[in-house]
């Protein structure tokens, strides 16, 4: 079959456009594959208008905005969620009693597309870095092998994920951003990645006992690749797979290759994606080209200004506990950190990232957010570590600079999900970034 015959005709809804638009280049591949597509998201029109003009000039055939009336899911043959809208949303009861089918884009491109080799990077934080050190290393390789294509599959990503359908074949590499939800999904369906990389343990989700249950489906010539750290709490859960454990440490890049990370954590990713690479037959000598080139993510530690001797840092990619704790290891000297902390509630332990802050951080400035509402008595209880309240990013910026002295670090590393005003981790970040600049520009007048 042609994958393109799969939606042709098909009766499609679309719910959620992602919060920026990553839904957008699926869409309009399923429009142009001839499904009759509608979309559904709870947002107003006026946010989403500039998306909907342009799907409308591809043949977008209907839209609702501001709500997503359950009636009218009954006429699909096919609903997608973007991963804004979980599945036991109760506007699709009676979808599912329809036994009407329900799909996120991954789980979609998992049932369509053919056999290949897939690489999962796993773990709460540090995804990303791995997947940007990664694909250019088998992008390598898949030029040397003319016949066999890479593909990166990441929800969050403006390229798509069913788009890949066009041009997968047979025996490709898929590289996937695996975020915890999706771990469930990947057991249900019966998949293992053939390399799992773990750059932490990641949550369990679901039913699953285990978030390494993920790995119940591998085989004797798959692998993991993984730290010392995780590898053993895989250990101690009396986890034992089939696959060949790959216990990797930061030392595995060596030193004369100048990898320009930022802190131990970006070496340790770092080491992690050698590491994979290799099992590719990557060379040395490629990958030390790759890693001379490689320029670390925005948003992920990324210094921004230095003010009167105070350095800002942008780390606004960071939505759990552990990501946040690793970026103030990484800046802290002396307990020189001041710590811009706060945001929507996704669910996580904060009590190893409080027990650690009095060694690295001074000062943490609180932004609003329904986690922070929920951790603001447990931080307060934080001892040797002055916090502060405010009502926005901006005063946060000022609040932080007000109580530095020369040689701090500002680091903007809110631990917690995006959400209501701030939009996205993306739109707090440039936030963020066009205070600090206001403020020098208000410094330098």
């Amino acid at each position: 079959m042609i994958l393109r015959d799969y939606f042709k005709g098909k009766r499609i809804a679309v719910i959620g456009l992602g919060l920026h638009g990553e839904m957008i280049e699926d869409v309009k591949y399923l429009i142009k594959a001839g499904a009759w597509v509608s979309i559904y998201d709870l947002k107003s029109e006026a946010r989403l208008k500039n998306h909907l003009v342009f799907l409308r000039s591809v043949g977008l055939a209907n839209y609702v905005c501001g709500s997503i009336p359950a009636d009218d899911l009954l006429d699909m043959d096919l609903i997608i969620l973007s991963r804004e809208y979980p599945k036991d949303s109760s506007f699709l009861k009676s979808v599912y009693a329809q036994n009407i089918p329900v799909e996120y884009q991954e789980t979609l491109f998992f049932k369509l597309a053919p056999p290949i080799t897939l690489v999962g990077v796993m773990g709460i934080c540090g995804k990303s870095t791995v997947i940007s050190i990664l694909t250019p290393l088998l992008e390598k390789v898949c030029e040397a092998y003319d016949t066999q294509g890479l593909f990166v599959v990441d929800s969050e990503s403006a390229n798509g994920v069913l788009t890949h359908l066009r041009k997968i074949k047979n025996g490709d590499i898929v590289i996937m951003r695996v975020i915890d939800e999706m771990i469930p999904e990947l057991y249900d369906m019966r998949i293992s990645p053939h390399v799992a990389i773990f750059t932490t343990v990641p949550t369990t989700r679901g039913s699953l006992a285990s978030p390494f249950d993920v790995l119940s489906y591998q085989t004797y010539n798959n692998f993991i690749v993984a730290s010392d750290e995780v590898i053993d709490v895989a250990r101690s859960m009396q986890i034992q797979p089939r696959a060949k454990m790959l216990r990797t440490k930061a030392t595995l890049i060596p030193n004369e290759w100048g990898f320009e990370g930022r802190g131990s954590h970006d070496r340790m990713n770092a080491s992690l994606a050698l590491e994979a690479a290799r099992l590719f037959k990557v060379d040395d000598d490629v990958a030390h080209h790759i890693f001379i080139g490689w320029k670390a993510l925005k948003g992920r530690l990324e210094l921004i200004k230095k003010i009167k001797g105070v350095e800002f840092f942008n780390d606004t990619m960071s939505m759990t506990p552990d990501s946040t704790l690793a970026g103030i290891i990484s800046l802290s000297q002396d307990r020189n950190v001041i710590l811009i902390l706060g945001g929507a509630d996704g669910g996580y332990e904060y009590c190893a990232l409080y027990s650690q802050l009095p060694r690295h951080v001074h000062t943490i400035v609180n932004i609003p957010g329904s986690g922070t509402l929920r951790q603001r008595a447990h931080m307060q209880d934080i001892e040797g570590v002055v916090v502060k309240s405010v009502p926005s990013i901006g005063e946060a910026v000022r609040t932080a600079f007000e109580c530095a002295k020369k040689g701090d670090r500002v680091l903007f590393s809110p631990g917690f999900d995006a959400g209501g005003v701030e939009g996205s981790k993306i739109d707090r970040g440039e936030r963020f970034v066009r205070v600090v600049r206001g403020l020098l520009s208000e410094i330098i007048r």
